[in-house]
């Protein structure tokens, strides 16, 4: 499995775009992996996880194809993971030529909120509309989806009740990685569904620094209570990848620091760009 972090930030970016703390002068100063843009991901260069609002550059930037993405697994629907301006493009009044077809995974609730947009901004589409070349599938929490040689489970994020926000356990070929961005905990039930695999890769929101926690995210303190909790219940080994993403300014620090900090707990911080194999 092949897996490539398109954007690492939350949904400010870093830098911020009128903010001049330390650590959004530093990012614009150094550049490299201390620019990021809004999160997202992609498997196999054909699953995409969240159409986000940075999506085009992210895939101008990493060579990236997106007219060959057969899926699409939306954590949930908030504005850093869901342009619905690149989704209606779908609709033939934009003359996209040769559509792949996509298979949609996410929350009916989701679905709901992504369709309210799409009403909102350009009434006479729908995404039930079976010209887009779409298929829909909705999960909830526990739910397993099988499309060709992936399986994807769903697991409830806590995030937002409102959309049924997920993060997701994806399979394929015996290798399984957890993606929990946008990610406020775990509860008992989450932990009995993640208990199930063994991960190879696992993604963790860190939204905030130690001690700065502003809600609805995980900082950096609960995410390493995560991992250790992993390792604990055998869900994560030595060879495993451990990372986090969705970063913000906000208590968090220059990239080659936060990396100073995450390796004495035996994780690493994400950049924008890297891939991984597994």
């Amino acid at each position: 499995m092949e897996f490539q972090f398109l954007g690492t930030a939350a949904a400010t970016s870093v830098p911020l775009v009128f903010c001049n703390c330390e650590l959004c002068q530093q990012a614009r100063r150094k550049k490299g992996k201390d620019i990021r843009k809004r999160a997202s991901a992609i498997i196999n260069n054909e699953m995409l996880i969240d159409l986000g609002p940075d999506l085009c550059s992210q895939a101008e930037i990493y060579d990236i194809d997106l007219s060959k993405v057969k899926y699409l697994l939306q954590t949930h629907s908030h504005s850093d993971h869901f342009d619905g301006g690149h989704f209606i493009t779908r609709w033939s009044e934009y003359a996209t030529k040769n559509l792949t077809h996509l298979d949609i995974i996410c929350s009916s609730g989701t679905c709901s909120d992504m369709n309210h947009w799409i009403k909102e901004n350009e009434p006479s589409f729908d995404i039930h509309d079976t010209s887009w070349k779409k298929d829909m599938n909705y999960l909830k929490s526990g739910d397993i989806k099988v499309v060709n040689d992936y399986e994807i489970i769903a697991v409830d994020s806590e995030h937002d009740k409102r959309v049924e926000a997920l993060v997701y356990i994806i399979g394929q070929n015996g290798k399984y990685m957890f993606y929990g961005t946008d990610l406020l905990n775990l509860s008992r039930k989450a932990w009995n569904i993640i208990q199930n695999y063994k991960l190879d890769l696992v993604v963790l929101d860190q939204t905030y620094g130690r001690g700065y926690n502003q809600g609805g995210h995980l900082d950096s303190g609960q995410v390493i209570q995560i991992i250790n909790e992993m390792r604990d219940r055998k869900i994560i080994n030595e060879k495993s990848y451990v990372y986090a993403t969705h970063i913000s300014h906000e208590g968090n620090d220059t990239h080659d620091n936060m990396e100073i900090t995450s390796n004495v707990n035996k994780y690493h911080i994400a950049y924008d760009g890297l891939k991984l194999e597994f």
